[in-house]
């Protein structure tokens, strides 16, 4: 087996989606979630295409006689080196590919000073676990997804409390400047073009007031998922997160 690693392009954008739905499909039978129906990989999800753009130097492919079958990602905000995607089609799995693509994406930042490594992986996949903690990258906190039908809500939370306001943000243009130091008091470094990715999926942006004061913003998607969501104070979690789940109720 001959494997070849190169940068991505466009072009590839097709095939990155099939290796992700095959290989998402995969873990979901092994670890018994047979109820999750398969993946569609087409149309591609516009996360791929996006991110090919933005990160030239890191979105890298495995392929064999120009078939690709496997793909990985990473991006640097501040010191902090995120590593974003890594799938491997299932029947080129155990080949030591992942480990390849893994340290080409982590040297495409070599010029960079990295202080911490990150990622986030499901956590009923061990493979993936072991290899990362091989880099150093240990598990530190789980992060929850929950769902629930929109009926559930609509209607609750109607008004946000503590005379929280609610304004949608029309134009990036217009809110980058605002959206750029919650994310700088918040995180410690701008997040401009994650901002560009929401707004281009359509996702509603509302920027957060505390008597006309920014404090935070949410992102609603038109199917009713929330986030992401940054508050300056933690005394606004609440309020923020009860309002955004009353929009993403009528939204969805």
């Amino acid at each position: 087996m001959r494997i070849d690693y190169r940068l991505a392009d466009e072009s590839d954008v097709t095939a990155i989606s099939t290796v992700f739905a095959e290989a998402h499909d995969d873990l979901y039978r092994k670890r018994g979630f047979l109820d999750n129906p398969p993946m569609n990989p087409i149309p591609p999800p516009p996360i791929f295409a996006f991110l090919i753009r933005k990160t030239p130097n890191a979105f890298w492919v495995a392929e064999e006689d120009g078939r690709i079958m496997g793909f990985s990602d990473s991006f640097v905000r501040g010191s902090i080196w995120f590593f974003s995607w890594l799938f491997i089609s299932p029947s080129f799995q155990g080949h030591d590919i992942g480990r390849n693509l893994l340290e080409r994406t982590l040297a495409s930042w070599k010029n960079v000073q990295i202080k911490n490594r990150a990622s986030m992986t499901f956590a009923f996949n061990p493979v993936s676990q072991f290899l990362y903690m091989n880099y150093g990258m240990y598990p530190r906190e789980p992060a929850y997804y929950v769902e629930a039908p929109s009926e559930r809500i609509t209607g609750k939370n109607a008004q946000p409390p503590n005379e929280l306001d609610f304004e949608a943000l029309k134009s990036l243009r217009d809110g980058t400047p605002i959206l750029r130091k919650i994310d700088e008091i918040v995180l410690g470094f701008a997040l401009d073009w994650h901002h560009e990715y929401f707004f281009e999926t359509k996702a509603r942006c509302y920027i957060v007031k505390d008597k006309g004061n920014p404090v935070g913003y949410v992102y609603v998607s038109p199917e009713g998922r929330v986030g992401p969501m940054a508050v300056n104070s933690s005394e606004f979690t609440g309020g923020v997160l009860e309002k955004a789940l009353g929009l993403s109720a009528v939204r969805a």
